[in-house]
């Protein structure tokens, strides 16, 4: 479509070149034009016949002589120490508190509430902790 278009712009731009009737005063300046007219016109002509396709042809390689993977390394498993959270229930407590009646702090009968201790029972809400776990990470490749 470029080249026909370009040899009809061509060939009217010679079309103008063909004689006309003499004027006079523009003989000078007319034989210029007509010139730089026909020059251009061969110009855009030459481009459309010397390059008829806008882009250059692809250029092909040869494929590459040898292919080399990656380097794989074997790491072995491991343990590795992570927290969790876990949940701890609620749960009853006794705690102990007051002081020993005759002074004589020596006992170490814990069991014993005779020697002047007082107990009474608490309630301990549930809550999360956190506790470290030990986790065996299996071996893989790498690379």
């Amino acid at each position: 479509m470029k080249k026909i278009l370009a040899i009809i712009v061509a060939a009217g731009l010679l079309a103008a070149l063909l004689p006309a009737p003499a004027s006079a005063g523009d003989r000078e300046w007319a034989t210029a034009g007509k010139i730089l007219t026909g020059i251009i016109g061969l110009n855009i002509l030459g481009h459309a016949i010397a390059h008829p396709y806008p882009y250059p042809a692809p250029m092909y390689s040869p494929p590459p002589r040898v292919y080399y993977p990656p380097e794989q390394v074997w790491v072995p498993g491991h343990y590795e120490t992570r927290f969790q959270r876990q949940w701890i229930p609620g749960h009853w407590e006794i705690q102990r508190y007051g002081g020993d009646r005759d002074g004589d702090d020596d006992d170490d009968d814990d069991d014993d509430y005779d020697d002047g201790y007082r107990a009474r029972r608490v309630w301990v809400p549930g809550h999360y902790r956190n506790v470290e776990v030990r986790v065996w990470i299996p071996g893989y490749w790498e690379g």
